[in-house]
This record gives structure tokens, sequence and C-alpha cells, in this order.
């Protein structure tokens, strides 16, 4: 079962009536759509939900094969009492979702946020994410992944309709070479220490906790060792004719929730947001794909509890990297553009081309 959130953090707006005999008129609040939340159930029907500001209202459900809501069919007009509608399967690879307020206002577009291959558990779609100025991440654009190694043909058939045109693979030569990519990819190794600053293990009565701290110490090294690679990715996201764009790692989850992270911390996207995005890995993760990663753990000299540890998704973990970004650089703005190597007109385009 999957997952996706669309914001949309413009809010309601104000329709001020004119000045009559008895005064000004009171101003009325139309109301608007600010969250759809898309997943996908067992057997393929679509779970539909949304969130209003302004009051209740009915709204009017539509969908397509792309984001672009013009061009969405219309399928109900929901009543004011009803906050989610179920959509049977549709014969498309993917379904977007628009929502809008029925007398009239915005649509808000969702969708599956999660891509359903059948040899990749994480592939994600970074779409639909609202910024702080009233843009949204555009949808379809670039995406975050586990390992590509086990497409099937009707995977590669899939990839290809996405239309995908550049992969980043952030996995080390070791990790290529035993699972190579089936698609033209570039390597870009991003590591979270310099080869002095090997850590021992935790020790072998280590709880879980050692794990999450494990993490953290991952994610705070991936900023300070990994600067340089991450700018070339970011720079690399500003060619339009290298979009849309994956970037990966094995699970998905460390190196790739890392930079996904900044990545949308660089587009304006809210602090929680990005927590939220980062935790969702967590949900999509099969047990049966973290039992090799588990068991070299063990083999590393962990516990098995701090193993199990490393394979959660803590939102303290991330949260403290950031912070910690925050405090060491300046912000993310400040990071990109000195210890990563971006230039601002570099980091200008990435904004222009992944918002609107």
């Amino acid at each position: 079962m999957s997952r996706a959130v669309a914001d949309c953090s413009s809010g309601g707006y104000l329709a001020f009536g004119s000045t009559s005999k008895l005064g000004p008129s009171v101003p009325s609040v139309r109301t608007t759509v600010v969250r759809v939340d898309v997943e996908t159930e067992v057997g393929g029907d679509l779970l539909v939900r949304w969130e209003l500001q302004g009051g209740p209202a009915a709204v009017d459900v539509a969908t397509g094969p792309t984001p672009n809501w013009i061009d969405h069919q219309h399928h109900f007009t929901v009543p004011a009492s009803q906050t989610e509608l179920r959509l049977e399967r549709s014969a498309s690879r993917r379904t977007f979702v628009s929502v809008s307020p029925h007398d009239g206002g915005a649509a808000v577009v969702s969708a599956d946020r999660r891509i359903a291959f059948e040899g990749i558990s994480n592939f994600r779609d970074l779409g639909g994410y609202s910024t702080g100025t009233g843009r949204s991440v555009r949808w379809g654009q670039v995406f975050r992944a586990d390992a590509l190694h086990g497409m099937s043909r009707d995977d590669l058939a899939l990839y290809q309709e996405l239309g995908m045109r550049a992969v980043y693979d952030l996995r080390s030569d070791v990790e290529r070479d035993e699972r190579p990519n089936p698609v033209p990819s570039r390597a870009l190794t991003i590591v979270g220490r310099s080869p002095e600053e090997i850590p021992p293990p935790p020790p072998p009565a280590a709880t879980s906790a050692a794990g999450e701290i494990f993490l953290f110490e991952l994610y705070a090294g991936l900023i300070k060792h990994a600067a340089e690679q991450i700018g070339e990715l970011f720079t690399g996201l500003t060619e339009e004719q290298r979009l849309p764009a994956v970037f990966h790692c094995h699970a998905g989850k460390d190196r790739t929730g890392l930079v996904a992270a900044l990545l949308l911390e660089a587009l304006g996207v809210e602090r929680e947001t990005i927590l939220d995005d980062y935790e969702l890995t967590g949900r999509y993760r099969r047990r049966t794909e973290q039992e090799p990663t588990f068991q070299r753990l063990i083999e590393y000299g962990m516990s098995p509890e701090a193993a199990a540890g490393v394979l959660t998704t803590p939102r303290w973990a991330m949260e403290k990297a950031l912070e910690e970004l925050d405090v060491a650089y300046g912000g993310v703005d400040v990071y990109l553009l000195t210890t990563a190597g971006m230039k601002a007109p570099a980091l200008d385009r990435l904004r222009s081309r992944l918002t609107e």
C-alpha cells in the first residue's frame, strides 16, 4: 500500500464586497483545497482524501495520465459532507487526481507518489510538495529510488514511459559492479566519511538507539564529505535535456534520503514535509529486501538490535542533521553556494526548472 501527499500552501483568499449604506460588507472566505492524499489500495483502486481551508464545500474530482489538470476528465462532484473518494483502478499506468472547489477555485493535483515497479520498491516522485513561496515541486521531473538492478521487462517499459533522461547512481564502485544498472547511469559516489575516519561498529550489546545514532552520524558525514558530489548532481538537474532524472543508492533510504532532503530544502519545501518524505521509505521497503543488509551489519560487528535500528527511518536523525547544516553552514543556500560549489545562477535555474 502506498500513499502520496500534495500540498497547496497559498491557503484561502478573501473576496471583499463593496461598501453599502450599512457600511463595509463582511469579507467572505472562499474555500480552497490545501492538501490531497492519494493511496493505492490492494487491487489497484485509488483512495483519494482531501483537506479544505475555509469550511466544508463540495469539490470536483477529475483524473488524467499527466499532472496537467486542465486536461483531466471530471468524474464526480462530491458533497461537502464527504472528504474522501475511492476511484476504480485505471487502465493508465499512472493516474493523477485533481481536486477543486465546485464553486470555483484552484485545483490541487496529486498522485500515488510511489511508482509501482515490480523489481524496485522505493521509486518515488518528489513532485507535488509545496514551497514557502506559493509554488510547488513539479511532478514527474525528479525521482528518488532504491537500486535499479532488479528491473523486470515490464519495469523497463514503465521506465521508458516516465521519459527518464538521466540516472545518478550514488552507490560505491563495489556496489555497482555487484549489481549493475540495466540502464545508462552516471556514477556519482557519495560517502559519509574520509578514509581515515572509519568508525568502529557499535559494541555487541548496543541497542536499537545506537543504530539510529549511527544513521545520524552518517547523514552529518554525508553533508560534510559529499558536498562536491551533491553540488554536481544539483547542477545536473538544472539541465533541461537531462530531465526527468532519478538518483538512487542501494535502499533509497540514507544516501538518497539525505540528497532528497537537501534538494527539497533548496526548493523551499517546509522542513516537516521533508521529514515526512524521508519517513516514507519505512513504508515501502520490504523486510525481505532488508535481510541481506541486516546480515552484513551483523558481520560488521553490530548487535541485532543496533542493526535493526540502522534499517529504520528515525525522524530525529534526519531532523538533527538538517539542524546541524543550519548551524555549521548557515542554511542550505550557503552550503550549496560555498562548500558544494554551485553557482548562484545554477541554484536559480534549479528552482525555476523544478518548481511551478
